[in-house]
């Protein structure tokens, strides 16, 4: 078993490539407020769970990411058939998918809204200052369009803005802000720290941890049968799945049809 660091920008770049769900998890099920939560304390250097994958090349069905959250997905039209299929390498999440899907929805994709069109997560980089009478300290909202002058399209990080430092985007936010609402030499301080808080927290390996059972290099100590027990234990843990979705998750790996 190997416990390693690794950077949101490795993990979230993984998705869908090596890194996909085993059909055995249940639904993705968080709402908005509990991503931005997980935002706000990634921004404030909260703790975080480790992760726990399977790297296996066992034929199991297997699932993707959805690139864009929505309530209405029907999870059969996620399945990879050819990752799926005995021999293919992946890297299969056991604990953390509703985290996971949370930041790789933040920083490389989108959730449905209201009007089955795409909303992207902007980051106010004018928020951080933290109060007593308010959850959050670092805000984060999902939109069509920006919401203000403030605010910054975090998927821009690996898209139009992937070859920018903190200090330049900051330099040009602070510079159209500065023109528009005039010199604030302590707003211009904190937009530099929340670039450079948002840079560290995507491109460092400090902030996740994943541990991985080998099933490739121990295919006699992670088989599918074992993981499934480990499955089981980890989600009758911390954040527990309902006995429903625990009986679910055995029913479906003697008996995949069972989810159509």
């Amino acid at each position: 078993m190997s416990y390693l660091p690794s950077s949101l920008s490795n993990l979230t770049e993984l998705v869908n490539r090596t890194i996909f769900l085993p059909h055995i998890q249940r639904p993705f099920v968080w709402d908005r407020s509990q991503m931005v939560r997980l935002f706000d304390s990634l921004m404030r250097n909260f703790p975080v769970q480790t992760l726990l994958f399977w790297r296996t090349n066992e034929e199991i069905k297997v699932r993707k990411f959805m690139p864009n959250i929505s309530s209405d997905i029907v999870l059969p039209d996620l399945y990879d058939k050819e990752m799926s299929s005995l021999g293919r390498e992946k890297t299969l999440v056991l604990d953390g998918q509703q985290r996971l899907q949370s930041l790789y929805s933040i920083f490389r994709g989108s959730i449905e809204g209201d009007d089955g069109k795409s909303e992207f997560a902007f980051f106010d980089a004018a928020s951080g200052i933290e109060r007593e009478d308010e959850d959050i300290c670092y805000n984060l909202v999902f939109a069509q369009s920006s919401p203000g002058m403030t605010f910054y399209r975090v998927r821009d990080l690996v898209e139009v803005d992937h070859n920018e430092t903190s200090e330049d985007l900051a330099d040009r936010l602070n510079e159209n802000l500065d023109r528009e609402l005039g010199f604030d030499k302590d707003r211009e301080k904190l937009i530099r720290r929340n670039f450079a808080k948002l840079s560290d927290l995507f491109r460092t390996t400090r902030f996740f941890y994943a541990q991985t059972l080998d099933g490739i290099v121990n295919p006699s100590e992670y088989p599918y049968s074992n993981i499934l027990k480990i499955f089981v234990r980890v989600n009758s843990g911390g954040t527990k799945l309902s006995p429903s979705d625990l009986m679910y998750a055995v029913m479906k790996a003697e008996f995949a049809e069972v989810e159509q």
